[in-house]
């Protein structure tokens, strides 16, 4: 049933692509690095006469940089349409391809992807259309993009709600175990704490912009 449904959107999907409109005569689009949440609860709206797609928070976003987890590939009976879902923890989104199927040849369900591509919508649904796809091999770097994001957030304005009852002991723990080492101790190390998702990784900002930690190399934590 879902490979039907997936069938027939592969053709009015192809023709609806056709159409939307790209402004060729513009400076290519810098890609944003985003939340798929983010992408998919915000709206889309025109900009010089081009639709694009707009936060909640206000951030344009006609090209998007997503580093997520490959949870579903679809490749359809023709061969002539691939699907693929993302999910990075806050949402889910779905990559749809008709053509330059090399990208994503060697990726499969379970792969970590860093993912550069045009979003686009078609019946009230927000979708990337890829044009570069990386395997990710460093877990480190799933860390490092959430950081990267959550400081973009901060200094958009945008304030965080961290999950109730788990900060306390959650941070204490995380200090305990970048104080045991005086060399300091790495991301996936500190990963290894249980914690509800982005307990982690919210609480790491928090002590990297409060001044009580530092990075003395990339993806290693140490007190001040």
């Amino acid at each position: 049933m879902e490979a039907e449904v997936e069938r027939k959107q592969t053709v009015s999907v192809s023709s609806h692509e056709l159409v939307q409109k790209e402004n060729t005569n513009f400076k290519r689009q810098v890609a944003v690095k985003a939340r798929i949440v983010d992408l998919v609860g915000g709206s889309w709206t025109q900009e010089n006469g081009f639709g694009i797609l707009e936060t909640n928070y206000g951030e344009k976003v006609g090209r998007a940089r997503l580093l997520a987890t490959v949870v579903g590939k679809f490749v359809s009976e023709d061969g002539k349409y691939i699907g693929l879902t993302l999910d990075d923890g806050t949402e889910t989104i779905r990559v749809k391809m008709w053509d330059n199927f090399v990208l994503v040849e060697n990726i499969k369900e379970g792969d970590v992807v860093d993912l550069i591509g045009k979003v686009r919508t078609y019946n009230e649904e927000i979708y990337i259309v890829p044009e570069i796809v990386y395997k990710v091999e460093n877990p480190n770097l799933e860390l490092l993009r959430k950081l990267e994001i959550i400081k973009k957030l901060r200094e958009l304005g945008v304030t965080e709600t961290a999950p109730k009852g788990e900060n306390d002991d959650t941070r204490k723990k995380i200090l305990e175990v970048i104080g045991s080492s005086k060399d300091g101790v790495t991301y996936n190390k500190l990963m290894e704490i249980k914690a509800g998702k982005g307990v982690v990784e919210k609480i790491v900002d928090d002590l990297l912009s409060g001044g009580l930690c530092y990075e003395p190399t990339p993806g290693t934590i140490k007190k001040i």
